[in-house]
């Protein structure tokens, strides 16, 4: 029998029938979850739990349109289309477009190729003008083989738009030698010693009831930013609160939260399906960036994963540098764009495929990506919130602070003296005040009082600083910070090792730097005592002076023009 006659007996035994309705699509979940069982389906986002979710929270406004192909009967395909109508012409594509990471046919592999031609062929000879943008096709699966087949030997004019999807395969990983090497990216391991140092870590299994404070942490994250996600708009809220409940069978919803102290710092929501797992939204709250939290969720997530029947752990979709530095393998997946053969449509069709190109060639540019994501994105917060109650202050903030850098570009001069005094000349004195020391667990729970400082706060403890407080008067511009490691000057950006047994104080003032130097003379061993002002500071100065400090370096940060030089004498 050739080709031609197998394809028309095949034909006698083919249906077609559409649905259209919610209500429906319950009458296929057996035959779909049959098919996806068969083939030990590791794709969450054609899961008939992940389809009945998408729908029912989200497709309610779409056309949808899901193809279903019987033999003699029998369900042997499921094509989960939605399709928009534009004049005379419909634009196919698959369900979940923005959420759906993957998507694909939901077949039996036995000649799937002649399925799609089926499917193709009928909503071509029924709709005419018509083209289809099929999105997130990974490149590794049975649909884009038997796609690309079928396209090639028919003749239609197609474009494919890849986007890089990298993955760790955990089964050819030796872990203790691949975890060694990641660790000492970015400095993993000392971020998390220092975390650790400084607060109880936990990272625990969490579920629908810390979804608002998974909401609250990514909306912080990205408020300033052009998020595309969609993470934490209103539809999307309930339709991920809902997949979290998702907890039981082959397919489901894993979240995952990053604690420190008992606040939820960083979360990790993904999806396994059978032996894979995918990251699909890593977060953390900014003001504990320094720490990188999302890198150390996302590494405990992996030792979790290793140690279960996972084979892949998926970064998912995406250029982000991090996705480099823990994967071992990388897929592609692909946008798919062809049409039927009227002028109409094959109009459309070129339009699509640049766009798409030129979207392609703008994510590999990092440069443009980052100013999308950064700049543009803190303009709009800045047009959308300069006159909204709540909001408006920190908007017009951020537009004070860019004011003031693009004059520091212009001219910009800062002049600091540095002065020391050795511990054995500091006064010892009777009475001074008992300080208490500001630790990370302290600051969370004053919370109203320290938030709006946390991440210089984390910031500093991360540098090596401590800080200290009067428990009576409990405010952040009272703080004092000691260093025994550097001498910092955040606004020239000076930093000097201690190689020797010296200690440096931050956020001093001339009423209590005597109480100060008398509490470290107590407390610590040091040798020497650190401080820094500003030249045109001369109540300080002399202050300083009184005290026994002497003038150690004169340091001078000059910009003209862009041109910047520090002089140090």
């Amino acid at each position: 029998m050739d080709q031609l006659e197998e394809r028309i007996e095949l034909l006698k035994n083919l249906e077609l029938h559409t649905i259209v309705s919610f209500e429906d699509l319950a009458l296929v979940e057996k035959e779909w979850t049959k098919i996806l069982d068969t083939k030990q389906n590791t794709n969450p986002f054609v899961e008939f739990m992940w389809i009945y979710e998408w729908w029912k929270h989200l497709g309610g406004s779409e056309n949808i349109e899901i193809s279903v192909v019987k033999d003699n009967g029998k369900i042997v395909a499921i094509f989960p289309f939605l399709y928009t109508k534009k004049g005379a012409l419909y634009e196919y594509s698959f369900l979940g477009l923005g959420q759906a990471n993957y998507m694909e046919i939901i077949a039996f592999n036995r000649k799937l190729e002649a399925l799609i031609r089926f499917v193709i062929d009928s909503i071509i000879e029924k709709k005419k003008h018509v083209v289809f943008k099929l999105h997130g096709i990974l490149e590794s699966s049975d649909t884009f083989r038997a796609l690309s087949n079928f396209l090639q030997k028919n003749n239609y004019p197609h474009t494919k738009h890849r986007v890089i999807t990298p993955y760790i395969n955990l089964k050819k990983i030796e872990l203790e030698e691949y975890m060694k090497k990641r660790k000492k990216i970015h400095r993993l391991d000392r971020r998390e010693k220092r975390i650790r140092e400084n607060g109880n870590v936990d990272v625990l299994v969490t579920g629908p009831d810390k979804m608002e404070e998974i909401f609250d942490i990514h909306h912080k994250r990205w408020k300033k930013k052009h998020d595309t996600s969609r993470f934490t708009y209103k539809q999307e809220r309930e339709f991920y609160k809902s997949l979290a409940t998702r907890t039981t069978g082959d397919c489901q919803t894993e979240i995952d939260g990053l604690y420190l102290d008992g606040k939820m710092i960083a979360f990790n929501y993904g999806y396994r399906c059978r032996g894979r797992y995918i990251s699909y939204v890593l977060g953390f709250d900014d003001d504990y960036d320094v720490f990188s939290p999302g890198r150390i969720l996302e590494k405990e997530k992996i030792l979790q994963c290793s140690e279960r029947d996972i084979t892949v752990f998926d970064l998912s979709i995406g250029y982000e540098t991090y996705k480099f530095e823990w994967n071992t393998d990388v897929d592609h997946t692909t946008k798919m764009i062809f049409s039927s053969s009227t002028l109409l449509s094959r109009m459309y069709r070129r339009i699509l495929s640049g766009k798409e190109g030129l979207i392609s060639t703008v994510k590999l540019n990092q440069k443009i990506v980052l100013f999308k994501r950064n700049k543009l994105g803190k303009a709009v917060y800045i047009i959308k919130n300069i006159f909204r109650k709540g909001e408006a202050k920190e908007a017009r903030k951020i537009i004070l602070e860019f004011l003031a850098m693009q004059f520091k570009k212009i001219f910009h001069m800062k002049s600091y003296y540095i002065y020391e005094i050795p511990r054995k000349d500091v006064k010892a004195r009777d009475g001074i005040k008992s300080y208490t020391e500001l630790t990370i667990k302290d600051s969370t729970s004053k919370y109203s009082i320290f938030q709006p400082f946390m991440r210089d706060i984390c910031t500093k403890i991360y540098g090596g600083s401590k800080g200290f407080y009067d428990s009576e008067e409990v405010k952040y511009e009272n703080v004092i910070w000691l260093n025994e490691k550097v001498f910092r000057i955040d606004e020239i950006s000076y930093l000097k090792d201690f190689r020797k047994s010296s200690i440096s104080i931050e956020n001093w003032k001339i009423e209590n730097i005597a109480d100060i130097c008398s509490y470290i003379k107590k407390k610590s061993n040091v040798n020497k005592l650190f401080v820094f002002v500003k030249r045109r500071e001369k109540k300080k100065i002399a202050e300083l002076e009184k005290h026994g400090f002497i003038l150690k370096e004169k340091i001078v940060k000059r910009t003209v023009f862009g041109v910047t030089k520090m002089m140090i004498t």
